[in-house]
């Protein structure tokens, strides 16, 4: 994989002066725009061989020097140019305690959807698309099927009708919540790798005694209290996806119900919730805030109750030899009865801007919105954008699609690939992405044919050839054969080796370049469902368990078992109280009496050699007074 994953930094990005500036424009002449987001949640240069960072693209774009040239020409404002005063938090309840107190003043911010919720429904931002402003590329290239989902939440009004999240807010990154796990944990001595896939299809794995101390859950209200409501509820999710599945209820009404159960809130349902999360913490080794995707590659833990943007870190760091000692395969599992669907979205604070702000600001969410953008930051963060389009499609392909891999080099470092269908065997031209041949079960994806003398003709002409790679010294750190044979992705679809994944749903109306029945199914062996058999014998085929592309991208019918997390409003008081007090002993008590055991032996331990050696010394003095 080319992922690059940027998790970690430490330093907030401040690209010009403080973020509590108000006025239009430096005492430099620069107009400002002042954005916050997330720590390492926009491209970032590592070297000046790449780009540069995404908010300096954006102040020397195109787009933005005509802006200022028609502000000069129309207007007769002139600007030296744009800078981007560029801000970073550490959680979305920071954000809004500034919000509430005045203290900070952005023209956009980045939150999650309840945030962005208790944001709008407190009067603390203002609507988008006004005087004529616009987000054409958002509206060009937002996968329609998770704007959907934006479209849909409504920011409850406690005076007047809901308010459409959508015209306030819009959406940057999204994924889903799962279970994150190891099935080699060494905790998990004795259970098979099926009874393990089996068990971790449902959040009652988090329950069950088999998996006592080896389970690891957020320290977030909302998060965990939505695992406890998963639980405590599991029979009422049971009875409408059987209602869905027999036909007896539409999918939107599946849909509506499913939101309905998951966002309880009310002080009888948290009352319920709390005696389940009692007993989970009975049954986990600890909470955590973000040691959780670093805790289970250590194999501290076997399993995580994780957002799938930090799963696929887990992933590929348990797979990067130069991070781990031995490689840690990970599976993550969206539960079969459902789980939470979360978005992380632009929203504009209500605070003093000019209009040439207010019009700058439509213009960064544009130019984040480009697809070649989006996948720049898609490709920094880990997390999966918002946006499809074309340049996302080819991250897509050359991350997880299998024939992407399947080349050829020769002697001379000529790149080939192979036809397994006609026989054909043609040069690959990597500076040139565009198709026209219609055959795509069995080609390499993104590539040219070239006509050249020396391409070789038959399949005994491809030998292999012995590639060596190079770390950042230039020491030969791998060497291993790479061969031409192209596999028939047909036949390994039928024999189970690789699945066929469907997203058109996703690049639906997107792609501008490709063919959307051909190009936007998939062929990976990090999406494969398993076979596994239950405790009677039956066997069954998992609809929930991945790898990174399950991950990042789950199919249609995972999405539809999933449900946003409403802000909870007034009923918040009773949600936060109950939170306090399963906080309040963070120990389970298997691992409190076992702390109170330790710390008793080794009192008494203590108390023995004081006394033992008071002992002596009243021996000794004795014997000297004898004598």
């Amino acid at each position: 994989m080319n992922k690059k994953m940027k998790w970690l930094a430490v330093a907030p990005l401040i690209f010009a002066a403080s973020s509590g500036l108000t006025s239009c424009s430096d005492a430099s002449g620069y107009l400002l725009l002042r954005v916050i987001n997330s720590e390492d949640y926009i491209y970032l240069q590592e070297d000046e061989s790449e780009p540069e960072d995404m908010v300096v693209q954006f102040e020397k774009s195109e787009a933005v020097q005509n802006y200022l040239d028609e502000l000069a020409t129309q207007e007769g404002k002139h600007y030296k140019g744009v800078k981007v005063i560029y801000d970073t938090s550490d959680t979305n309840e920071t954000l809004y305690s500034e919000l509430q107190t005045g203290k900070s003043h952005y023209d956009l911010m980045n939150v999650s959807d309840y945030m962005a919720q208790k944001i709008v429904s407190g009067k603390m931002a203002i609507p988008l698309y006004q005087n004529g402003n616009t987000i054409p590329k958002y509206e060009t290239y937002a996968s329609a099927s998770v704007k959907g989902i934006l479209d849909a939440i409504k920011a409850p009004q406690y005076d007047k009708p809901d308010i459409v999240l959508a015209d306030y807010a819009v959406g940057y990154m999204w994924g889903t919540l799962g279970l994150l796990f190891n099935p080699d944990y060494p905790g998990f001595s004795g259970l098979e790798f099926d009874e393990i896939i089996n068990d971790m299809q449902s959040v009652e794995a988090l329950w069950n005694s088999k998996y006592k101390g080896t389970i690891s859950v957020k320290n977030s209200m909302r998060d965990t209290y939505a695992l406890g409501v998963l639980y405590t509820y599991k029979d009422e999710f049971a009875e409408i996806k059987t209602k869905y599945e027999n036909g007896t209820m539409t999918l939107q009404q599946y849909k509506d119900a499913f939101s309905d159960i998951f966002n309880r809130c009310d002080e009888k349902s948290v009352s319920e919730v709390k005696l389940s999360l009692d007993a989970l913490k009975e049954n986990v080794f600890g909470l955590e805030v973000d040691s959780g995707k670093q805790d289970i590659i250590t194999k501290k833990i076997g399993i995580n109750f994780a957002w799938s943007g930090d799963a696929v870190y887990s992933m590929d760091q348990g797979e990067d030899l130069t991070q781990v000692s031995e490689e840690v395969e990970l599976y993550y599992s969206v539960p079969e009865l459902g789980s939470n669907v979360w978005m992380d979205v632009w929203v504009m604070p209500d605070c003093d801007r000019s209009e040439e702000q207010y019009k700058l600001a439509h213009m960064f969410l544009d130019f984040l919105s480009d697809p070649v953008n989006a996948a720049q930051n898609m490709n920094y963060t880990g997390y999966t954008s918002f946006v499809a389009g074309d340049s996302i499609l080819e991250l897509v392909r050359d991350w997880y699609d299998y024939r992407t891999g399947e080349i050829y080099v020769d002697e001379e470092f000529q790149v080939y690939s192979y036809d397994a269908v006609s026989g054909d065997i043609a040069a690959i031209d990597y500076s040139d992405f565009s198709r026209d041949n219609n055959d795509r079960d069995n080609e390499l994806l993104y590539y040219s044919e070239e006509e050249l003398e020396d391409v070789p003709t038959t399949v005994d002409d491809l030998l292999p050839v012995m590639v060596e790679e190079e770390d950042e010294e230039g020491n030969i750190v791998e060497v291993h054969k790479t061969y031409g044979m192209l596999s028939n992705v047909t036949e390994m679809v039928a024999a189970g080796e690789l699945e066929a994944v469907d997203l058109r749903y996703f690049f639906k109306d997107t792609i501008e370049e490709y063919d959307l029945d051909a190009d936007a199914i998939f062929y990976s062996d990090c999406y494969l469902p398993f076979t596994y058999e239950d405790e009677e014998g039956v066997e069954h085929q998992n609809i929930s368990v991945g790898r990174q592309f399950f991950c990042q991208y789950p199919n249609e019918e995972t999405l539809n078992r999933c449900a946003v997390m409403k802000d909870y409003g007034d009923n918040n008081k009773y949600v936060m109280k109950m939170w306090e007090n399963f906080k309040s002993n963070n120990l389970p008590t298997w691992a409190t009496v076992l702390f109170i055991v330790i710390i008793a032996g080794a009192v008494a331990l203590i108390s023995y050699f004081v006394i033992n050696s008071l002992m002596k010394k009243s021996t000794r003095k004795k014997r000297i007074e004898n004598n």
